[in-house]
């Protein structure tokens, strides 16, 4: 599971490192058409900071509290699947990984665990993001739950595997 908490908040990380790098580069066109920031500077950086200490502390508690939702027999499940090969797709801001037995899923921030036996249905959807349409799939789970998650619209081809893989696991078309 380690393992697994470890690659969310790795990439969480690089998502944010490149969020500050954004920050800083506005704090800087800012700061050159607006010569009387200057004297706002160390209160702009310390929010900027403070902002990205708690993003950082954000992705901490969620890992550890999509875990907790897990039971015993589903973390070393979890852990044997995870380290064998399996496929891995993007999505929106993070990527899909189909283990047999449970869906691992980074997206927008959050870290998913959807197991496929508690999965009812699957239903493939279309979203506009600017003149594109993106498919996004919304999972309903036996305990009436429903999770979306939207996939990349830079890589809106990879939403076919993803179907087909789900389509075959959970018997519908």
């Amino acid at each position: 599971m380690s393992k697994i908490k470890g690659d969310f908040l790795r990439r969480e990380l690089s998502r944010l490192a490149l969020c500050a790098a954004g920050f800083a580069v506005c704090l800087l066109v800012l700061l050159r058409f607006w010569p009387r920031g200057r004297d706002l500077l160390p209160q702009l950086t310390a929010g900027i900071a403070a902002i990205l200490v708690l993003a950082v502390l954000r992705a901490a508690v969620q890992a550890h509290i999509s875990t907790r939702s897990l039971n015993d027999g589903d973390i070393c499940l979890l852990e044997r699947e995870y380290a064998a090969p399996h496929p891995v797709y993007r999505v929106w801001q993070g990527e899909i990984h189909l283990l047999p037995g449970i869906i691992v899923c980074r997206s927008r921030g959050r870290l998913l665990f959807l197991p496929v036996d508690r999965i009812e249905r699957v239903e493939e959807r279309t979203d506009r993001v600017g003149l594109q349409r993106v498919p996004f799939a919304k999972f309903v789970m036996d305990t009436g739950q429903a999770v979306s998650i939207g996939f990349s619209p830079r890589h809106p081809e990879d939403s076919g595997p993803v179907f087909a893989w789900l389509a075959g696991r959970t018997g519908q078309k």
